[in-house]
């Protein structure tokens, strides 16, 4: 059975596994994350590559930031700025002097493909998965097919106005939609300080509470920007990613708001269809199974 080295570049750290054709994973590792600069960082990949080059059918490489799958080109990347335009795929296969094929992919749609691949999206034509972590992000399936758009910016929801009113700021649009905030500010809220902050702030939580206001806050803005993107594309299927998708609590929340926003008037009863909305079911490992999957489909 092929195996396909993964690589997922985080802001601080980078992991790394060895993945099967049938998504099973072995050998995970991680090393910091090199910012420095260009040269420094290849070297870093191309060290990676060459500890597994003997072994494996090919590279899939998850990049925060906006990529080019097509050309194996960083577009833009706030976390490593040095990467923007650089034609990533091109420099380490020359670097590494590896002939097995090397791909890219934007880290959200990464994960987003593991779920089509083998997770909750299996079987979906029109779907996404909506990610909830220091920001939000978004994949979307059309057809059956990952949809990036026309510069590959497709399903960048943080940019979504989710409030029309006036002054024009950022906290009119869904950018402060930041469940890693919302989750300090709920354990600020219960006087939590140890970690792991998540389960202790879920635990403590009850009703009517200024904790549970603040996670209220968090899901209805959550639930309007799903709700936003079911009246435009009429998906089937929408699941949740990140570690607070792990809580039942938010996920039902998000789904008793959309629910509500179809009833605001009742032609939208009538006309939007209520998306099914689960959590993912991959977590910490997502990034690193989708990340291969683009090589997968090239061999089917």
């Amino acid at each position: 059975m092929k195996q396909y080295l993964a690589i997922d570049v985080g802001g601080t750290m980078t992991k790394y596994a060895l993945v099967s054709e049938t998504g099973d994973l072995s050998e995970q590792g991680k090393q910091p994350t090199v910012h420095s600069k260009l040269t420094d960082f290849t070297t870093a990949m191309v060290q990676l590559i060459q500890r597994y080059q003997t072994r494996i059918a090919g590279i899939g490489l998850a990049l925060p930031g906006v990529v080019d799958p097509s050309s194996g080109t960083v577009k833009a990347c706030a976390a490593l700025p040095f990467l923007e335009n650089v034609a990533l795929t091109a420099r380490l296969t020359k670097a590494a002097k590896i002939k097995a094929p090397i791909v890219i992919e934007n880290d959200g749609n990464a994960a987003a493909l593991a779920e089509f691949w083998r997770g909750q999206l299996v079987g979906t034509t029109n779907s996404a998965m909506v990610v909830l972590g220091t920001g939000v992000g978004t994949s979307l399936f059309i057809n059956g097919r990952l949809y990036t758009g026309s510069h590959q910016v497709g399903g960048e929801s943080s940019f979504m106005v989710t409030n029309g009113l006036r002054p024009i700021t950022r906290d009119q649009t869904a950018a402060g939609l930041s469940a890693v905030k919302t989750v300090n500010a709920m354990a600020a809220a219960l006087n939590i300080h140890r970690t792991p902050l998540g389960p202790r702030v879920f635990q403590a939580l009850k009703p009517d509470t200024p904790a549970a206001a603040i996670l209220d806050r968090f899901t209805r803005g959550v639930a309007a920007m799903i709700y936003n993107m079911q009246t435009v594309l009429d998906l089937e299927k929408i699941v949740i990613g990140g570690g607070i998708s792990a809580q039942p609590r938010v996920i039902e929340a998000i789904q008793a708001e959309v629910a509500a926003y179809r009833k605001v008037t009742e032609l939208a009863a009538k006309t939007i269809h209520m998306p099914i909305i689960e959590a993912a079911k991959y977590r910490n490992e997502a990034n690193l199974i989708g990340a291969v999957v683009p090589l997968l489909q090239e061999n089917v």
